[in-house]
């Protein structure tokens, strides 16, 4: 188990780091698409290894973190926690949308 999480977590750190790196400014849809299609297939494509059904998400925040950020008004859906894990783990000011317009 700690092997496979060990050879797993290099491509977990990858996509992980493209996702605050680059996700931030584009809609709820082409985030989907963009890390699950495009970012995952290259990796493949590479033989990276990662962990089957990866979401970055749940790599960069917890279920803690969504309560505790709901608790202090933050709406629940994806683009906001997602938004949320960016800014929390980012060392500078991210680009990103605000769901609610």
């Amino acid at each position: 188990m700690l092997g496979t999480q060990k050879m797993t977590m290099i491509g977990d750190a990858v996509i992980s780091a493209a996702f605050v790196s680059y996700i931030g400014p584009f809609s709820a849809n082409f985030r989907g698409d963009l890390w699950q299609n495009t970012w995952l297939g290259d990796i493949k494509k590479n033989n990276i290894p990662f962990t089957d059904g990866i979401d970055p998400l749940n790599v960069l925040s917890d279920a803690t973190d969504h309560a505790t950020w709901s608790n202090q008004g933050l709406p629940a859906d994806r683009v906001s926690l997602e938004n949320a894990s960016i800014v929390c783990e980012s060392t500078r000011y991210p680009l990103i949308i605000d769901p609610q317009l």
